[in-house]
């Protein structure tokens, strides 16, 4: 039986659960609350919810409690390090995800209505109106999806919190030089903001998300290694 919420989605939502209860005298009862809250949700549709409607309306659900929870963090979380490593995992994970779905579905071969799906799985529908003030076009979603430093769905958005981020942690400066993290993270956001929506195509996506994925790895076997 295919279930609605995919058992991996319920498998990292077990898993973040599992974390937080390891440093329960550190975790705030508030997200501890949601936590809990979004994982009971979860377990129910998967035993519930049907592909189709229903799963994307469930879906829908869950993304809200999660964006609760994340603002429970983002708002209430001391400055540490920790934090650090925390708010980074999550932009290179929102970087990777905006960097294959623009891969995929900008290209030539992309299904029919490919790019009004990307404004809404970015939440950018209302933006992208108001911004362009015209029809969607692949030049347009690529400006504001991939090269738009203010939108905080963008991947320029998320290389620019990364490198801030990463500037911050211990030892990002080795006796006054960059050190091979922080180098990294530089050349790759400033290979992306001088970027043109013109050249970005199928191979430079993937170039991308080999980068960012190498990023993620440096970062791993710098501090965790």
């Amino acid at each position: 039986m295919k279930h609605g919420v995919p058992e991996s989605l319920l498998r990292n939502i077990e898993g973040a659960v599992y974390s937080a209860s390891n440093i329960r005298d550190r975790f705030s009862p508030d997200g501890w609350l949601a936590l809990n809250d979004l994982a009971k949700t979860a377990r129910r549709f998967h035993d519930t919810v049907k592909l189709g409607d229903d799963a994307a309306r469930a879906m829908t659900v869950l993304l809200r409690k999660l964006a609760g929870f994340a603002g429970l963090v983002h708002e209430n979380m001391y400055r540490f390090t920790g934090w650090r490593f925390l708010t980074i995992g999550r932009l290179l994970e929102r970087g990777l995800h905006m960097t294959r779905l623009l891969g995929h579905m900008t290209g030539d071969d992309a299904p029919d209505g490919a790019l009004d799906m990307l404004l809404e799985i970015g939440d950018n529908v209302m933006t992208h109106r108001r911004r362009y003030n015209v029809s969607t076009t692949r030049l347009t979603v690529t400006d504001l999806l991939a090269l738009d430093p203010l939108n905080p769905r963008s991947i320029l958005f998320q290389l620019n919190e990364i490198r801030t981020e990463v500037e911050q942690l211990p030892n990002a400066f080795i006796n006054g030089q960059m050190s091979p993290l922080y180098r990294e993270t530089v050349r790759l956001h400033s290979t992306l903001a001088v970027m043109t929506p013109e050249t970005m195509d199928a191979d430079i996506y993937a170039s991308l998300e080999r980068d960012l994925e190498k990023l993620s790895d440096l970062l791993a076997s710098t501090y965790l290694g």
